[in-house]
């Protein structure tokens, strides 16, 4: 009788364990930003077009905060920090009605747990779109045979970790 119950018991705390499940509805924040690349990826074959970048004489700076205002810093959140750079460099682009921005600087930190964004630059805009010409090929094919000759020199990202006594608290 003594063996029943202690296997009887054992099989209850086994099931009851078992039942518990964490739910998968459950409500959360979800941001998501894409960044336009200046070539249009398509399953056909366009003419190459060219385009102006008309760019702005006066430098703008926009600090994102809403779009963050419910993320917790954490490891997940630092190692995916790119993708914020991109909600960050979105709404920046939107707040002053560019196409892009040219010459960016983003910096983001923590301000009262909270992440902010801080993106700066020269708002810019396509303008005189048109067919390339061989010249115009010609041009492009030299400004890349540039960048990837100095590619690797090119310094993208520095991050630095900085901790005073306000952080650590």
């Amino acid at each position: 009788m003594k063996k029943l119950s202690t296997i009887l018991a054992v099989a209850f705390l086994a099931t009851s364990c078992a039942m518990q499940q964490t739910p998968t509805n459950v409500e959360r924040a979800y941001y998501e930003s894409s960044v336009r690349i200046l070539e249009p990826e398509q399953s056909m074959l366009l003419s190459p077009v060219m385009a102006d970048l008309e760019v702005s004489n006066s430098k703008v700076v926009h600090t994102e905060k809403a779009a963050f205002a419910e993320i917790r810093i954490t490891d997940a959140v630092i190692a995916n920090m790119a993708e914020f750079k991109k909600i960050a460099l979105s709404r920046a682009a939107k707040a002053h009605n560019a196409d892009v921005l040219v010459g960016t600087i983003i910096d983001v930190a923590t301000v009262n747990k909270r992440l902010e964004i801080t993106v700066s630059g020269y708002p810019a805009y396509y303008r005189n779109f048109r067919t390339a010409t061989k010249a115009d090929a010609e041009l492009v094919q030299s400004a890349l045979s540039v960048k990837n000759r100095d590619l690797e020199s090119d310094i993208v990202s520095s991050p630095t970790k900085r901790f005073d006594s306000k952080q650590t608290k």
